[in-house]
Order: structure tokens, then sequence, then C-alpha cells
């Protein structure tokens, strides 16, 4: 049907005028909540009306969507279903999505548009926007307020429990749960039975199963009074000490947790578990959150610290050792990226773990969905920036202040009693010069050069008249020429300089108790802290970290600086005991190709240099430290210190700097000019007594120090506990003080540096920066820069617990709850934002957090509370209501059941096989550890698999919510893994033990209590019997045929000893008449080492060169585990197959890591060693880089070595087989893995797990007798030969050299048959016929039920 134009015409204006009409209130008011909103911040950008309008469609007023675009109409008004924008949003249609190129809008958002447009799309929008009114809505100060409006960003409210009907609810917790379920038609389970419940609480609160007797206890306690036994129960958890065990493992997830850097070398984090036990003994005695959150963000900053005076420890300062837990990349060419990389970790960390928000996402740009700017992410940067990684000293102040200000007064006596008795000694020095004694005499000899002070007297000592006038010209004519080279030296124009005696160091930063944040004025000195000499010298102005005692800890930095063309930097600098000298771009922690680094272990000073073309126009600083205090690099050296008293940066062509010999000897110059020995006699006096006045005054200056220092050092005056008498009695009093000043304890930290605002990068690119950004809190809450000198980070932890932050709260409670309960009131305890889940219970979540913070912030008064609550103790059991209305079980009508996490698991096994050690560890173990799960060591590139297997954490980012797969690895885990086989073992003889179980039926009870905790049932009972009593008759057939393989393999045996013992009786016969005594035959070695007669090798050329402390003596070579090993000369052949032995005697058996011989590649990268106590304590293992071929051995812990020597020896077949002996004997089970081949430039090394510096992780304290290597895998007859010297040894080469043709072939058959054989008898190993202990498999098989690894 045709209709006349005006109808059409009349009918069009009609819908016009209805869709033009003014919305109702309730309409704009929907619009202008819901709808406006979202276009704006999604889609006016692409679709406005005043500048780009994507598809010729405008979407910023109502004339713009109704005339549509290049589509078409884009809504149909009251027809959602047929309206092209609703595809659009829901991205139906690839080719046509919005917003493009972003994320989907939410289904809640979807679902408010669907509603608009059934409303007919009313729209109050009826004229076009102007520019500026689309630059305002589109503006992020727009978005920002508009997103601001997201539940988590909203604050806190304190909400009353609601009044539910009955008695159901228990706790406040319960009404809101209660209320929920109701309103969702949804009834709650029962309570959950009384023996699931103390398993699921004693779980939940330490990570560990009741005992039988602790569920008997509570099940009687619980029939009388339930609620009185869950209360008395809870409080007995939460008092044990394994509460902190269980939940900082929790917290070390959200920290992402590690004792390495990852990469190549996966260096260690140095005493990176001094931050697992700080978590541990803080949950224990429930530090409030609040705290915590303080020591985390800027515990080494509180002017009120924690303090744990018992172990001496400021537990506030480990706090910051999360942000070292970085992943750090090897060697970067790009040392900016790095450092953004890492620095966008931890505020990554930090923002999720307590504030439940992704502000990583806002590197490149503002985020997506969140009211997150880009400018609050550098923000962040900038305070972070403001630091510099460091290992920090964490002693309490008084421990680190230990005598100090005693040491410091007797200094002073000390100065006093040496300068008085040395202006005595002045007088003497005419004598000494013109008749002097032999150390005089020796001084003058070696005064060859002109900066030595006795220098013109070695020249002058016989010169008269003009001979010595000219002389004596000369001489003042070369000084007066260093004068003036190190005047115009210390007023060159260097790119950068810092000079010490001008003050300059006042604006480096100095951390350490050995440093005060001053200079040291010239005449400083240190009395030694052993020895016959009292002091070492006297000291030129500088930063020394020794000053009082060389076990205090000394770091100083340089100010950052921007490295230019060309450029080098030096630095004066002196120091032994490992110090570590370096210059540091963009913070890398580590060393490598392009980043240096230079020990100092000889004392003297050095004028130390390094090029930094390669870097020019990035950020540097020059760093020195003692051994220990390096962030990655640290050195276990106990005794360490160091000196600078001046660095440079040089420019291209300018001179380099020396030490002028001016600065040595002025004080002798500046008193004139001589006319004849007689004459320079009293100058030399008079500048002597002036130095020691001065230096007794403390008004001397650098020369002075240096003209005195070598009287000092050269022993021309009394310095000597037997030379001077009333100093001497002081020094000893010292250094009984000093002997008490104790070893620092550390842990990694950071450091204060420069603070300042840092540039926004231009979208994330660290090579386009913009303007600086100030450092402060999120802008959503408070925008207000921060006024502080410091890096911000003290100022940072008081705006996340600022009241008008509602996240920090919000998120804690929900991560408690998650843990308790198996999931979060939010379901995405890591993202409260738009991309996260809503709370399940919005106002439970902000009662609980407002009662969390009002109560004082308690961790455990949380757990406590919730642990009582009905909710927390119903059954898992789901009705079918539940299962359809709620599947995912959001409103908790019933208990989640959910899998143990990994070390629940683990940790479970060692308690039921009556295997756990419960005592706490300081250091970390391995995974064959008997100890708790959480003390298993965490090395980023070698994991635990047990671990893993089971979903423990990859630590790169906080992880709130572990996975939860089902894979088959963990049930081929639970019935492989030589672990928990053990584990079985050991639950199988616990119960078969134990004396006051009497029949099989009461030792399978028993180990379902242990491992169910429940009583098995009869059908349980029978069918464990059966499988132990091996009825089958496939059992039984099995077995019978396994014997007659065994008889078959003993005949064999027995016909192969006929032709082989006579050969071996011949051998030995001829041997004898050969020799008049038997000596002892064995394999012969590649290299040997004897050290009874010395460091050569006794078969070839590979003599061996003692490196620093190790020396030879009493037929050993002595290591003391600090700086001492012996380094081969290079090998001249390639090494494949090999076998490596030593028969060694350990200081200690609690070392970790030290190799007792290792052969290397030259740069000492690649190795293969014989180690202890690396991975697994107390064992004995094959070392080798990045542990490539390291696996247990599972051989037992090592009792006897620090009582005697023991023989090690590691055999590397072709294979891969590795095979382990300890004193000829078989020590654990081989291994099969591929074999490292070395090239003829490797080498040896004893001593040292491998490198070419001392490093005391890898050094062994100990003493070695003897060292082989062997350039084939030795078999196991001649390892024991080799151990024992056995006489009677014959090597199979030469058994079969005399045996006959025949008798050859006869042996080989008869090898080939028992080899089949063999394989025979282990196939029926399948069938359980050889089963060595059916009660093994049966609690191995406990293992393996579901009813054992998940909760209920």
């Amino acid at each position: 049907m045709r209709f006349p134009k005006q109808i059409l015409w009349f009918a069009t204006l009609l819908v016009s005028v209805q869709l033009w009409a003014a919305p109702s209130p309730e309409q704009a008011e929907f619009f202008e909540k819901n709808i406006r909103p979202v276009l704006a911040e999604r889609c006016y950008k692409c679709h406005n009306s005043v500048g780009k309008a994507k598809g010729d469609l405008a979407l910023d007023w109502r004339g713009g969507w109704m005339k549509g675009g290049d589509s078409g109409a884009i809504i149909n008004p009251g027809e959602p279903a047929k309206s092209l924008l609703i595809s659009a949003i829901k991205h139906e249609d690839k080719d046509l999505k919005m917003p493009e190129d972003d994320a989907e809008l939410s289904a809640g958002v979807i679902r408010n548009f669907e509603k608009w447009i059934a409303m007919g799309a009313p729209d109050p929008r009826t004229q076009k926007p102007t520019k500026e009114e689309i630059a305002k809505a589109t503006s992020w100060e727009t978005i920002r307020e508009q997103r601001k409006k997201w539940w988590s960003f909203q604050p806190i409210q304190a909400p009353k429990p609601p009044k539910v009907k009955g008695n159901w609810a228990w706790e406040p917790t319960d009404q809101f749960i209660h209320t929920r379920l109701e309103s969702n038609k949804l009834t709650p389970a029962p309570d959950a039975p009384a023996h699931i419940l103390i398993r699921r609480l004693t779980f939940a609160l330490t990570g560990l199963p009741p005992t039988p007797e602790e569920t008997d206890s509570f099940i009687k306690a619980a029939a009388s009074n339930r609620q009185q036994a869950i209360k008395e129960a809870v409080d007995r958890l939460l008092g044990s000490p394994h509460f902190g065990e269980r939940w900082a493992r929790h917290w070390m997830d959200w920290m992402r947790y590690a004792e390495s850097l990852g990469s190549e070398g996966d260096p260690r984090i140095p005493h990176a578990n001094q931050y697992r036990n700080y978590l541990i003994r803080a949950l224990n005695v429930d530090v409030p959150y609040n705290q915590l959150l303080r020591e985390h963000i800027a515990g080494d900053l509180l002017p009120r610290p924690r303090l744990n005076e018992k172990l001496g420890l400021n537990e506030s300062a480990i706090g910051p050792a999360h942000y070292r837990f970085v992943l750090q990349g090897f060697a970067p060419t790009d040392a900016l990226e790095e450092f953004t990389r890492t620095t966008e970790n931890q505020i990554d960390v930090i923002t999720k773990t307590f504030l439940g928000i992704t502000v990583s996402c806002t590197r490149c740009h503002n985020h997506k969905f969140d009211a997150i700017s880009q400018r609050d992410y550098y923000a962040f940067y900038g305070i972070m920036a403001s630091c510099r990684p460091a290992t920090i000293n964490v002693d309490t102040p008084a421990r680190q202040a230990t005598h100090k200000a005693e040491l410091t007064r007797l200094k002073a006596q000390i100065r006093n009693a040496l300068a008085t008795q040395w202006l005595k000694e002045s007088g003497d020095i005419s004598a000494q010069l013109l008749k002097p004694t032999a150390v005089w005499q020796k001084a003058i000899n070696a005064a060859k050069q002109n900066g030595n002070p006795l220098h013109a007297w070695q020249r002058l000592q016989k010169a008269e008249g003009e001979t010595f006038a000219n002389t004596w010209k000369q001489l003042a004519n070369d000084i007066a020429r260093s004068t003036k080279a190190l005047a115009e030296q210390q007023k060159r124009p260097y790119a950068q300089h810092w000079q010490f005696r001008r003050g300059d160091a006042d604006h480096w930063i100095q951390n350490g108790n050995g440093l005060n944040g001053s200079t040291a004025k010239a005449g400083a000195f240190r009395v030694l802290p052993k020895g016959n000499s009292i002091m070492e010298d006297i000291l030129p102005t500088g930063v020394y970290s020794h000053l009082l005692s060389d076990k205090h800890t000394g770091i100083l930095g340089s100010p950052q600086f921007r490295i230019g063309p060309d450029e080098s930097i030096w630095v004066r600098v002196r120091g032994t005991g490992n110090v570590m000298v370096r210059y540091v771009v963009q913070n890398y922690t580590r060393s490598g190709t392009v980043y240096p680094t230079t020990r100092l272990n000889d004392g003297k000073w050095r004028w130390q240099k390094w090029g930094l073309k390669y870097w020019e126009g990035d950020d540097a600083h020059l760093e020195v430290s003692t051994a220990g205090e390096q962030p990655t690099l640290a050195s276990g050296t106990v005794n360490s210190w160091f000196g600078v008293t001046e660095a440079m940066v040089i420019k291209p062509g300018q001179a380099a700097p020396r030490d002028e010999a001016a600065s040595q000897v002025a004080p002798l110059f500046e008193l004139g000019k001589p006319t004849n020995r007689e004459a320079l006699i009293r100058q030399y006096s008079s500048a002597l007594v002036n130095c020691i006045k001065a230096w007794q005054e403390d008004t001397m200056t650098d020369a002075q120090a240096n003209f005195l220092s070598h009287f000092v050092r050269s022993g021309l005056l009394s310095n000597t506990l037997n030379t001077a008498p009333e100093a001497a009695a002081l020094a000893k009093h010292y250094r009984k003080l000093e002997a008490e000043v104790p070893v620092p304890q550390r842990a990694p930290g950071l450091i204060e540096a420069e603070a300042k605002d840092r540039p926004l990068f231009i979208r994330g690119n660290h090579k386009q920066p913009g303007k600086p950004v100030a450092r402060r809190f999120l802008e959503a809450f408070n925008a207000k820069p921060f006024q502080t000198k410091q890096s911000g980070r003290l100022e940072l932890a008081e705006a996340m617990l600022a009241r008008d932050n509602p996240l920090t709260a919000r998120v804690i409670v929900n991560r408690v709850w998650h843990h308790l309960f198996g999931q979060g009131l939010v379901a995405t305890p890591d993202n409260f934002g738009k991309l996260g889940k809503e709370p399940s219970h919005p106002e439970l979540l902000d009662y609980l957090a407002t009662r969390f913070v009002t109560e004082g912030w308690s961790i455990k008064k949380l757990i406590g509370e919730l642990a009582l609550t009905r909710t927390f103790q119903l059954s898992s059991l789901s009705t079918e209501n539940a299962r359809e209305l709620d599947p995912g079980n959001q409103f908790f009508s019933h208990a989640h059941v959910r899998r143990l996490e990994a070390e629940a698991i683990r940790d479970a096994m060692l308690l039921i096989s009556d295997s756990l050690n419960r005592a706490p560890v300081t250091g970390s173990e391995g995974g064959n550890s008997s100890h708790r799960s959480i003390y298993v060591s965490i090395i980023r590139n070698r994991l635990d698999s047990f671990l893993s297997i089971f979903d423990a954490p990859v630590p790169t980012s906080t992880q709130g919510r572990r996975n939860q797969t089902n894979v088959p690895e963990q049930s081929l885990a639970l019935m492989n893994d030589p672990f928990v086989i053990s584990l079985a073992n050991g639950l199988a003889q616990r119960v078969r033990s134990d004396a006051n179980l009497k029949t099989p039926e009461e030792q399978i009870g028993r180990m379902f209590q242990l491992a169910l905790n429940r009583e098995a049932s009869p059908g349980e009972i029978e069918r464990a019997k059966v499988f132990i009593n091996g009825t089958t008759t496939q059992q039984q057939a099995a077995r019978s045929k396994a014997d007659a393989l065994r008889k078959k393999t003993d005949r064999v045996l027995a016909e192969a000893v006929v032709i082989r013992e006579p050969a071996r009786k011949r051998l030995l016969a001829q041997r004898r008449k050969e020799e008049k005594k038997p000596k002892p035959a064995g394999p012969k070695p590649l290299a040997a080492w004897d050290f009874g007669k010395g460091t050569e090798d006794l078969v070839g050329n590979l003599n061996l060169n003692l490196q620093g402390t190790a020396k030879v003596k009493n037929g050993m070579l002595i290591l003391d585990g600090r700086n001492g090993f012996a380094r081969s000369t290079p090998l001249s052949q390639p090494i494949k197959a090999k076998t490596l032995e030593a028969w060694v005697q350990l200081n200690q058996l609690n070392q970790r890591g030290g190799g007792v011989i290792s052969l290397q590649t030259r740069n000492g990268v690649t190795f293969d060693s014989i180690v202890f106590g690396e991975q697994e304590p107390g064992h004995w293992m094959a070392g080798s880089n990045n542990f490539k071929r390291t696996r247990s051995l599972n051989g037992p812990t090592e009792k006897e070595a620090t009582q005697r020597p023991v023989h090690v020896a590691i055999v590397y077949a072709a294979d891969g087989t590795i095979t382990g002996y300890r004193n000829g004997k078989p020590y654990g089970r081989p291994y099969k893995i591929a074999l490292q081949n070395y090239s003829a430039d490797s080498e040896v090394i004893l001593g040292l797990r491998h490198g070419t510096s001392a490093d005391s992780k890898r050094l062994l304290a100990g003493k070695i007798l003897k060292a082989r290597l062997y350039d084939r895998a030795l078999e196991a007859g001649e390892v024991m030969a080799s151990f024992g010297g056995n006489p009677n040894y014959i090597s199979e080469k030469d058994l079969l050299e005399t045996l006959t043709e025949t008798q050859r072939k006869d042996l080989k058959k008869l090898e080939a048959e028992g080899k089949t054989l063999n394989q025979q008898l282990n196939a029926l190993k399948k069938l359980g016929a050889t089963a060595p202990n059916p009660w093994r498999d049966l609690a191995q098989a406990m293992f393996n039920l579901k009813e054992f690894i998940y909760l209920q």
C-alpha cells in the first residue's frame, strides 16, 4: 500500500517531535548518571561535531546520533535489539567495534544503554556543543571526576549490621551474609562437622593440619560447647608461632618475594631471607597493619622505629627490603630502560598490594578505566627514583653504636700519648740522621723518589758546600713545580670535581655506622685491632669507614651526574677487605660487560679510573662501599674499610690526576732554604715537631698528615706495644672494646639519594622526557605535592593511611577474607578498579574496614573475629538451589572447597610423616629440607619444582590470588618425586613402629587419622588390608616370576665369577712377584696434588697458585672461607667425561656453597664442582653454572667432615650420568643430564666454587689434603681403590687383557644375559611384585587423595 506524501511527512514530524520532546526528570537523571559520562569518556574523542567525526557520526549531541553516520542510523529508539549502537558496543561485528581498539564496555554499562534506548533514548542535549564544551567534557579532569564515582574510590561508609530474623547469625558479619542470602533466595548450608572445621581452621591459621590429638580434643570440646571450643582453638592457633609462618607466606605472594634477581647468572639478593623472618616475627606479635605499611614504604626513615632489643634488630628498617625483589636483567645495554622497568615493577607491587589498583598501567598514558593519571605514575616514579639500592645495616641504634663513645675517648688519649712521646723522640732526629739505626737506614735507602719525606736527606746526607746548595736548589725547584702542578690540578675545570678537603663530601650520600655524615679532618687515624703496631698511619682529609672499627659499615655515593662525550671518572681511594668501588649507571646493581667494578684489598692509595664513553648521555654516580653493603655484589668479608679524598670526571684532553710530591714533603720545604746538613737536620726536626704538634692539637693540613704518616708507617716513631707503653695500655683497652663491636646484621634496602621530581616520559618512552611531575599521592585523593627534602616515601606512607584514601583498609580486609574463606568479598584482590570485580557484599566490606581501623589495624583480631563467624564454620555441601542461583558461591551460602597451597601440601606431608622440623630457620634451605616450606629458597631461575607444580607463584608481581590448576604433573609428582616417596615411607614407618597400634587395622586407621583427619570406614580398612597383603593373583604370579628371575641372575653372576676370579688372582700374584712390597694401586689421574708435597701437580703441569689468604701448612691447603683459594695453570687438553676427587676436612657444617675442587672456563663462568651445602644444607652436591647440571644426589647429611677428613668424588660419565661418592662408596643416587665439555684453556680451582676472585658466598672454609682430576669417568671400583689405596684392586681393562678370547666372549654373553634379566625384573615392579614396602605405597596413595590435598 502507498501512502500520500503528506501522511509520510506528518509521521516523520510526529516521531521527531517525540524525540525532541524534553525527557522527564527521571529520564534526564538516568541519562546524566549512566549515559552521558560514558559517551564523554569513551566516544566523544572520535565522534564529535566540532572536530573529529569518524564515520561521519557525532555522539556529542542528540542531533548527531539522530542523523546517523556512514553506516546509517545508529539508534532505533525503543528498540535496543535493532540499534546498531548496541551491536557495536557489544563487539558483535569485528568490523564495527565501539570503542575501537579498546576494551569492551562492561556488562552493566551495556545494560544501561539498552535500558536507555528502550526508554526511547531520551537525550537532553538539544544543542550542538562548542569546542570549549567538548574540550571540557573530554578533559582528564572531567573524566577523573566521573571515574572517582567507582565504588572503590568512594569514601568508606560505616553501615550498621542489618537486622535479621532468627538466631542463625552469631556475629555482625553473619547478619550481612544472611541478609544477602535471603535477598537472593538462598539458604545457608549446615554447620561443618567438627573434624572438618578443625582441619579448616588449623590450615587457615597455621598452614598445617591438626594432629589427631588436637582433633580429638576439639571434637570432645565442641560436643559440649561448640562456640567455646572454636574460640579456644582460634586463640591457641593465633598464638602459635606457626601463625606467622602461614600468613607471612601470603604476604610474600603480595610482595613477589624472591632471593635472586633472575636472568643470566641469577645472582642472589644478599640477606633476602631477613625480610621473610621479619614478616614472621611481625605477624606473630600482631604488629598493627598501619605500622607494617609504614615500615614497608619507609621503615628506614621512621623517626621512632620498631626495635627488637632481644635480637638487636631495627625491625622497621627491614620493611623496605621488598623494593629489592625486582627481576633484574643481565648487563643491559640501555640502563635507563632497565631502571624504568624495575621502578615500574616497584610501583606496580606497592600499589597493587596496598591499594588494590594498577598504577603501573599509566606509565604510557592515563588509565583506560580508572581515576589514575599518567602524572600519578610519575609522581610515584619520582619517589622511587630518589632512592638508591643497597644492603643496609639493620642493627638497632644501640647495637650500631656499641662502644663508639668510649672508643672515641680512648682514641683522643692514644693520640695525646703518642704525640707526647714523639715530641720527646724528635730531639733524637739529629742522631738518627747522622748515625741511623737499621730502621732509619732502611728508610733512608728507600727514599729514592722526591715524594718521600727523606728523599732530600738521602740526596744531601753527604753533600757539602756548592754541591749541597745546587742539589737543594734542584730539589726545591722540583717541589715548586710539583706545587704548581698540584694547584693547577685542583683548579682545573673538570666536568665534575669533588675535593673533600674543601667540604665537597657534604654533598655526597653517606650511609652506615662507619660514616657519620661528615668529612674527617687531616690527622684522622685508626687504632689497629691486632698486631704489635698501635696505629696504621695518619690520614689526610677524607671520608673513612674504619676510624673506630673495620667492622663498621659504609656506603659513600657521589651526586648523580650526566655523562658527557668521551669522559672518564677518577677517584682517589684506598681500602681492603673486598671493598668495592664502581661507577653506577642508573642504579644498576650488577656487574657485567659494560658495568665494571673494582675490589680493593691492598690498603694503598690509588687513582682508580674508568672510561665512560659507552654511557654518554646517561646518569651515573660514583659509589664506594664496604664489602657487605653492595646491593647485589656484596661480599661476606667481616673486616672491610675504605677511604676517599677526591674524585673527578675528566673531559677529553684534560690531564689525568696524580699524587704530587709536594703533597708529601711540603712541611720540609716550606721552612726555607738550608745552607748545610746541620741546617737541614734542624729543618727536618722542626718540620716533624710542627707536624706532631698539629696532630696533637687536631689542626693538621693534608701535607702535614702525609709527612708525619711516612715516619709512622716506616717505624721511625714509636708505635708499638713495646716502645710506647702509655699508648699501649690504652690501645689494649681499645682493642678489647673493639673486639666486642658486633658484626652487622644486614638486609636488602634503599638509601635516600637526590630527592627530586622526575620527568614524565612521553608515551612512556624513556628517551622522550617531558616536564617534571611533583612527588605526591594519587590526585584522585590528594594532589598536593609532598613538602619534603627526602624522597617522599614517609609522606607516601602517611597518604596511603590517610582517612581520605578508602583503598588501603578495604584492600587488606578483603585479602584476609580471601585467605580465610577461599574467595574475597572482592573476587579480584589485586584489582579494585573497573577491570576487577565489584564487591559481593559492599556494606560488609566497609563495615569490616571501619572496624579494622577503629580497633587498631590488628590482623590477628580481624582473623579471630572472622574465624568465629558462623559463615566461616559452614559445611562445604551446597544445595541444588545454591548451585543453580549462585554457582560461583559469591554469596557464601556454603564453604568454598579449595586446594591447599603448595607449601601446605608439602608441610602436611612432613608433619604427618613425623619428619617436620618445627624450628624456625634464619637462612633458606633446599626443597629436601625437613623445615617448613616457607624456608625453602626461592631462586628465580631454579624455583622448587614440587612447589611450582602446585602453583607456587612465579615472583614477578603481586599475586593475591594463586592459580589453582589441576594438571597431570601434580599426580606424577605425588607418585614419583623422591622427596614425596621418602615422606610416604616416613608415614608408613610411623604407624608401623607405633607400639600402641597392635593390629594392621589400627595402623591403617591411624594413617587415615593422620592424613585425612578422620576415622577410616570399615570398607576402607578392608581394601587397604587387601592391598597390603598383596593377595591378588596377578601380584602372586608376578612375585613367583620375580623369584625365578632372581635365581637366574644369581646363576649368571656366579658363572661370571668363575671366569673373573682366577684371572684376578693371577694378576695379583704377578704384581706381588714384581714388587717386594705391595703398594696401593688405583686409577691414574690427569692431575694430582698432595699438599704434603707442596702445590705442584704430581702428574702433569697444572701447578697451583695460591690466592688471597690460602696457604699450605702441615700437609694441607688451608682455606679460611673469606679470601683464600688456589688456581691452576690452564689445561693443555680438552675435557669431556671426567672425575673430580678430593680429601677434605670442613671448618663447620653450616657453611653454604663453598667449592672443594672445580673445573671451569678461564673466565670462571662455566664450571663443574664438588660443592658443600649449596642447595641442600649439609650435603655434597655437583655444583654447576646456574645449577644447569645440579640436582640433589639424595645422599645422607654430612656429620663427620669437621672431625676428620672425608674423601669425596663426583664422576661425570659420557652419557651425562653424574654419580657421587663419599669415602669410596656411592653417595645417594646418580642422575642423568647433559654433559658439559671444556676446552684446552680451562683450569682447576680449589676452595672456590667458581670465579676468578674471592667471593665469600663461593669460598670453602676448611682444609684440603689431596685433590685429583681425571679425564675420564671412574668406575665404582676405581673410586674405592683411589679412596682406600686397595692393593687388591685390578682394573677392568687389565683383567680383560689376561683372559682368553673364548673367556672374553663367554663373559660378554653372561653380562648381556644379566642385563636382560635385570630389565625383566625392573618391569615387574610396575605390578608391585618387587615393592619393598606396600605400607609406603599405601601412605603415598593417601597423599594422592583429593581429600588430603583439598580443604573442605
